[in-house]
């Protein structure tokens, strides 16, 4: 793993504060990370691994008399990752949660590991963090 890259960068919990940052998810700031720090990787776990799955268009959420169609889109967000260079990892067990489908919906380039695989990395990682 010589050219890892320098940090890591775990998601867990997954359309935390959607409605409060309408305009953003917590992939926004990946890659100004990613440029700043000489390398980023991404890793899915949980109900967190649904950011990578094509999941159509964004969604709209109706409260009351006022539909939200401002809401953040990871799977748009997961893309632009791949297109900057960012790797993003998801977890086995995270993607099997989602049906026996979900490794068919994965987006293009995201790569699949096993739980026991992303601890086993973390050694190689200048930074680990919990986004």
């Amino acid at each position: 793993m010589g050219d890892q890259a320098r940090w890591l960068l775990i998601v867990e919990k997954a359309y935390r504060g959607s409605i409060e940052t309408q305009y953003a998810d917590v992939l926004y700031c990946v890659p100004d990370l990613h440029r700043q720090s000489g390398g980023c990787d991404v890793a899915l776990r949980g109900p967190a691994v649904g950011y990578a799955l094509d999941t159509g268009p964004r969604p709209t959420l109706r409260l009351g008399n006022r539909t939200l169609d401002t809401l953040p889109h990871p799977p748009a967000s997961v893309a632009k990752l791949l297109a900057a260079g960012v790797t993003v990892l998801v977890e086995q067990d995270g993607l099997a949660a989602l049906g026996r489908t979900a490794a068919e919906r994965l987006l293009p380039g995201v790569r699949v590991i096993e739980g026991d695989d992303l601890a086993a990395r973390w050694p190689s990682y200048e930074q680990v963090w919990f986004l």
